[in-house]
């Protein structure tokens, strides 16, 4: 891992050099270095506070060959290094058409719309919502026990975009992906793969509704409840949601069940916000999780407002509110979060 994280250091400081000279040396444009990194303070209001850095990320991409003939073919390689550094991204996408392309490698998994649309330069609160914390292994709070993966599984992916509309957006985008199911930089050794698909359907160029399933056989677990009317070794996902994103407002809501060793989960979060320029924002989060619908006293629900300020091009501010109800909990938790994001 260290080897490959020096790689990729020297790769990002040779692929900035050489860009310098990109017009002189066309073949340059395959090689695009990028990444940013956020840091930030938070404190409750029982005064735990503490410093923290969230993402360290370096990655280089780009567009190995493009022709109208024989489709186009992209790679990326992008590394974590805050806290625990790893590998986060590697993937060659070969889309043949717009309707049919094939990704393989280690990447967002399709499942929900925020996990893989929204990536943290563009997501409007600080965290992640519950729903993808701990149905999509954005978390070490994720239900299956993998762990924190970021959202992402080793794998492959068929993905398209069909029925071009008027003004160039198409009306149906489907992915279809099969990943190890262990997380990310990890072999699979339980011969088993999850399945995950979804579609997502766009009847305005801003607008999309859409729905998913994901199933996976998970290994046995010593604490799980035993349930003779249902096979707990099986974990399945389904939901679906509403996104929109404007250039005055954004809305987006999500739903998700499922099922994880033998108890039922469910989860819902609803967002909304409103732009007052490009550089300044504000927005609402409502998330709602059930980790056990079959009794009570299971609930998680967080209320969030959040305020985002762009005053230079590669450089955002966000500071977030928090009241946080957990199960079990004697009162709430207040949050303050301020987390400033700069891109190289």
């Amino acid at each position: 891992m260290k080897k490959l994280i020096l790689t990729l250091f020297l790769l990002l400081a040779t692929g900035s050099a050489m860009s310098l000279s990109a017009q002189e040396r066309p073949w340059m444009k395959y090689i695009t270095p990028s990444g940013y990194f956020q840091t930030g303070y938070q404190s409750d209001f029982d005064f735990n506070n503490s410093f923290y850095i969230k993402r360290v990320r370096i990655s280089l991409g780009g567009m190995l060959f493009e022709s109208p003939k024989f489709g186009k073919l992209e790679y990326k390689v992008q590394a974590d290094l805050a806290n625990s550094p790893k590998m986060v991204d590697y993937y060659f996408k070969y889309t043949v058409r717009d309707y049919f392309g094939v990704q393989l490698g280690q990447f967002k998994s399709p499942l929900s719309i925020e996990n893989s649309e929204f990536a943290p330069l563009r997501l409007e609160m600080i965290d992640y919502s519950l729903l993808v914390q701990r149905f999509c292994k954005m978390s070490a709070n994720d239900l299956s026990g993998g762990g924190s993966s970021t959202g992402r599984e080793m794998g492959i992916q068929l993905y398209g975009n069909v029925f071009k509309m008027n003004d160039g957006h198409h009306l149906l985008q489907y992915n279809v992906a099969l990943f190890n199911g262990n997380g990310i930089n990890k072999m699979d050794d339980d011969k088993r793969k999850d399945f995950v698909a979804r579609l997502m359907v766009f009847p305005i160029k801003d607008l999309c509704l859409s729905g998913y399933y994901a199933r996976s056989v998970g290994p046995h677990a010593d604490t799980a409840p035993e349930y003779n009317d249902y096979d707990w070794y099986i974990f399945d996902r389904y939901g679906g949601g509403i996104s929109y994103d404007g250039k005055y407002a954004w809305l987006r809501a999500e739903y998700m069940a499922g099922h994880t060793y033998g108890w039922r989960n469910e989860g819902a979060y609803g967002t909304a916000g409103y732009k007052f320029n490009s550089k300044l924002n504000i927005g609402f989060r409502y998330d709602y999780f059930n980790t056990n619908s079959l009794e009570p006293g299971h609930v998680q629900q967080y209320y969030t407002a959040g305020i985002s300020w762009f005053p230079l091009p590669f450089l955002r501010l966000q500071l977030n509110y928090s009241l946080k109800n957990e199960p079990g909990a004697v009162k709430p938790t207040q949050l303050i979060n301020l987390m400033t994001t700069i891109k190289l």
